[in-house]
């Protein structure tokens, strides 16, 4: 692209060796043939005291592909590490964030965009969209011919041409739906009218579930339905593309199925981009996904367009293999064996608890929580999940029943605020003594905090709030942990630690329910299952907490919905509805298949 690119780092390399593959002959051809053993230096491949084949990351060079090459069964493999590669398509500033490649877009499919927070999915969205010009590196602003000619023989080219001529038309769903309460003061149906541009409106108030608030005003929604509002309303433009900023946000999972669906059916032959941290979600909404990865705030790339299951699974796995890139230095892997055992001294004990309000009553059946188990909560918005949180938490007080004052509960609740007038650092300390090694090794580095620790309280992100939120609910001396809603405003790399996270948590023989929609983080973190049944909003039944498997397939019968796991990664994949696979586990009652 000619010298206006900034430098790109040189490219850095890891091993990968499969120590269950490695032979004799393995051994020997590695030591043999290692470059930096052949010159007389030690950093290369070696023996541990162990017996098995090590090399340091930092010593690993692009030479070391030649003794990969010579191995005759794969047990090691030299790949990439995240670096700047590929075609810079803008730059903000001399020293800004720098954005590699761009997503193709494609007529009549639904592409997906899938990585952390901070390495340019908006950034990609905005230039697609029209409202960010690529500047390619430049310190001057390229004219639309030099921009074009700079993809030629690709697929975006086509659209970048359009852009140009003014050719393309796009509706945005913005990630901050919060601010519409602002900016529009009528009814539901009023904004919906104003934009139903194809005469779609009306399907989608019926296909999201919005008939009941059709003559709400938009500043009296709740989350979950500014959420599906904002979606009716983006479909109802007459564009050529959309642009779907994480539509999956304050949704339940039924809710997060139908609005990816309906996505898909009322787009038609547009073109549509969205950007999802539910893996779910966005297995079900995208026909292709591109990978986005990089170093958050310094740079991102664009991988190139996987099918939806590969690049979900290459993602977990934290490599992409057609680029031999290295995302994440280990995998993510959700099977897990359900026993289904719920033996174990019992921590928690609550009985039968009732509560009723002006339009809405709770009823809880009694139940036990285990030591060391998560017990996860699961079921649709408005059934009383965050209700049961709060009067085990105290901070509700049940009609019928009592719960034991005496135990010590840690709660983080759904809903944050950044009140605390101080840094991280500081409200830490003003809860819990930060010197202690347990508090260093088990919350301090678990969840990252160094970068955070000198920042204001106020100032911190959504999901950076969430971040410290949940870390300093663990971070207390309680017999019970009480987590709702953990994974709201991360992102997909962030949920899938935390998950990994919460077991590690759990296995110094702490205990810990957990209220999650993300099903994922859910089917990975929970030993038993509680489910909450109803109507949501009016009436909520929550059941006895049951084996896991089975309180799974409990709520996915609720809603009517199949899934089966990836054999790749254990991860639950849903079903397309009327699919053969679907229709053979409604007949057999089993919604959730391992």
């Amino acid at each position: 692209m000619g010298d206006h690119t900034s430098a790109a780092q040189k490219d850095e390399y890891a091993a990968v060796i499969d120590q269950e593959k490695v032979t004799d002959e393995v051994r020997d051809i590695a030591l043999k043939y290692d470059p930096l053993n052949q010159v007389g230096r030690d950093a290369g491949f070696h023996l541990t005291d162990d017996g098995e084949l090590h090399i340091d990351d930092a010593a690993v060079i692009e030479e070391h592909k030649i003794v990969a090459n010579k191995i005759p069964n794969d047990a090691i493999e030299i790949v990439r590490l995240p670096a700047e590669r590929g075609e810079l398509i803008h730059q903000f500033g001399e020293n800004g964030f720098r954005l590699y490649e761009l997503p193709a877009p494609s007529e009549g499919r639904v592409v997906g965009l899938l990585g952390p927070n901070g390495v340019g999915k908006s950034t990609a969205l905005g230039i697609l969209g029209g409202s960010l010009k690529p500047n390619l590196g430049y310190g001057t602003d390229p004219e639309w011919d030099t921009i074009v000619r700079e993809f030629r023989g690709t697929a975006v080219q086509t659209h970048l041409e359009k852009l140009r001529d003014d050719g393309v038309t796009t509706a945005y769903k913005p990630q901050r739906i919060d601010r519409i309460h602002d900016q529009y003061d009528g009814t539901v149906s009023e904004l919906l009218s104003e934009r139903d541009e194809r005469n779609v409106c009306d399907v989608a108030l019926e296909r999201l579930d919005l008939e009941d608030v059709a003559d709400r005003r938009v500043a009296d929604l709740s989350g979950g339905e500014l959420q599906r509002v904002a979606v009716a309303a983006t479909l109802g433009a007459d564009v050529d593309a959309y642009l779907i900023d994480e539509p999956s946000s304050y949704l339940d999972v039924s809710q997060r199925l139908t609005v990816a669906r309906t996505i898909g059916e009322l787009a038609g032959d547009r073109t549509v981009l969205v950007v999802d941290h539910d893996l779910i979600t966005l297995d079900v909404v995208a026909d292709s996904v591109h990978v986005v990865y990089g170093e958050p705030a310094g740079f991102g790339v664009v991988s190139r367009s996987l099918s939806t299951r590969r690049a979900i699974n290459q993602f977990l796995e934290g490599r992409l293999r057609g680029e031999n890139v290295r995302i994440r230095e280990t995998a993510i892997d959700f099977r897990r064996e359900d026993t289904g055992d719920t033996s174990g001294r019992a921590v928690f004990e609550y009985p039968s608890l009732t509560k009723e309000f002006d339009s809405f009553s709770l009823r809880v059946e009694s139940g036990t929580v285990r030591e060391g188990e998560i017990l996860g909560i699961l079921g649709r918005n408005g059934l009383g999940k965050t209700t049961f949180a709060k009067l085990l938490a105290g901070t509700l007080t049940p009609d019928d029943g009592e719960v034991d004052a005496d135990i010590r509960i840690s709660y983080k609740p759904q809903y944050l605020e950044p009140a605390f007038d101080g840094t991280v650092r500081e409200l830490f300390a003003s809860h819990v003594d930060t010197h202690t090694r347990e508090f260093e090794t088990g919350v301090r580095r678990w969840f990252d905090l160094d970068p955070l620790f000198e920042r204001a309280v106020e100032e911190l992100s959504g999901g950076e709030l969430q971040r410290v939120s949940t870390a300093l609910a663990l971070a207390r001396d309680a017999e019970l942990y009480l987590l709702d809603e953990p994974s709201a405003h991360l992102d997909a790399e962030q949920r899938t630690s935390l998950g990994a996270t919460i077991r590690q948590f759990v296995n110094r023989g702490v205990s810990c329910l957990v209220i999650e929609h993300d099903l994922l983080l859910f089917d990975y973190v929970s030993d038993r299952a509680m489910t909450f049944e109803g109507n949501p909003g009016t009436q909520g039944v929550g059941r006895s907490p049951q084996p896991a498997r089975r309180g799974m397939n409990r709520f996915l019968e609720t809603v009517g919905v199949t899934f089966r796991k990836d054999p790749n990664t254990g991860r639950p994949r849903a079903n397309k509805p009327g699919s053969q696979k679907d229709r053979e586990q409604k007949s057999s009652g089993n919604y959730y298949v391992v």
